[in-house]
């Protein structure tokens, strides 16, 4: 069979789906994506059986054909060959050929019916959200999610879904993000799925280029599938208990301390420069409404202050420096309210002054 594709048809849709392909698989048509002509749509395929992403694209091409290809090799070709340059296809029963511009290139090729694809999900609930508040939610909290922690439910991006309001929570057990939008969803009862690390990431991905004005996400007991217009994901969820975000917040708001962010921001990046690479920490002073930063390593140390109010106890207190400036990077207010450990608040809390959508828990740490 043959078929002839342009490098403009081929790429965008490729380039959306060859996140998922693994260096390593565990079955070698993993390796592969699927390519499907039907009615002038070409559509790709991946996946790693927790993951699949399809992507689609109008084509000139009124030939019907399926079959699949080594995923990396074809992604190398495509994009050393100029966007419109002709691919013809030909397609045996063991091998592809592709032919551009006088160049033959030879690749596998397995019987596409073997290729896996995830169940279909039952018991689905639909929600409907901003596009845009959905990406703002996933990116001002997943930089906190577990990466190959040994608590699988770590490795993720905790969704709590009630009639009223979305919940994004992650935590690595260090330190904890949680947003929300308030939103009315067609639910009976609160849902909560935890979505795989590897899914949140693909699904910036999609966020970050899509138009679409509203997102749809399908949640069924097992499974999370967002369809925008040409694209559609779907992932395995992960199984486990989400830690209860709500133990960890502050429950004593007296010690709180006002402070400008951008000062504040500013004092910690240079204070990074002489952290310890090994602890990563930095120490707090607060005193007589003056915040001293202290960071120490072997080539040197440094020490600056920042102007604060509303502070009412001296403290010292010290923290991953790493996470406060991620914080304070997200947040966006020329302020922000930082709730002090003591007492029983074991952690810190940020949060923009006068905006609750984002809070950010840090655990203090001994240096």
């Amino acid at each position: 069979m043959n078929t002839e594709l342009s490098v403009e048809e081929l790429i965008e849709p490729l380039q959306t789906v060859i996140g998922v392909v693994e260096k390593k698989q565990t079955l070698p048509i993993l390796s592969h994506v699927l390519i499907q002509l039907k009615d002038k749509v070409l559509t790709l395929t991946t996946t790693d059986m927790e993951l699949e992403i399809s992507a689609s694209n109008k084509i000139k091409s009124e030939t019907e054909a399926t079959f699949t290809i080594y995923a990396k090799d074809l992604i190398d070709i495509v994009r050393k060959l100029p966007e419109k340059t002709k691919i013809k296809f030909k397609i045996e029963e063991n091998k592809v050929y592709l032919n551009a511009n006088k160049n033959t290139f030879e690749l596998n090729t397995f019987n596409h019916l073997d290729f896996p694809a995830l169940p279909k999900t039952q018991n689905t609930s639909v929600i409907k959200i901003k596009q845009e508040a959905l990406k703002e939610l996933i990116e001002n909290t997943s930089f906190s999610m577990g990466n190959q922690d040994i608590r699988a439910y770590l490795n993720g991006l905790f969704f709590e879904l009630n009639k009223d309001s979305l919940t994004v929570v992650a935590t690595d057990g260090h330190r904890l993000s949680i947003g929300e939008v308030k939103q009315s969803n067609n639910l009976e009862d609160k849902k909560t799925v935890i979505l795989p690390r590897k899914a949140v990431l693909e699904l910036t991905k999609l966020l970050n280029k899509s138009t679409q004005d509203m997102a749809e996400i399908h949640l069924s007991d097992n499974y999370f599938s967002l369809v925008d217009t040409n694209t559609k994901i779907i992932s395995r969820l992960i199984d486990g208990n989400f830690p209860n975000y709500k133990q960890v917040m502050p429950t004593d708001f007296s010690n709180t301390i006002v402070i400008d962010r951008a000062d504040f921001l500013s004092s910690l990046q240079q204070a990074s420069i002489f952290v310890d690479e090994r602890t990563k920490g930095v120490k707090l002073v607060f005193r007589d409404d003056k915040l001293s930063i202290f960071s120490h390593s072997e080539r040197g140390r440094a020490e600056t202050q920042i102007e604060v109010t509303k502070q009412e106890k001296e403290l010292e207190i010290a923290f991953n420096i790493h996470y406060l400036i991620s914080v304070l990077e997200k947040l966006g207010s020329k302020e922000v309210n930082m709730v002090i450990p003591g007492g029983e608040n074991k952690s810190c809390l940020l949060s923009a002054m006068g905006d609750e959508s984002y809070q950010y828990i840090i655990m203090p740490m001994r240096i």
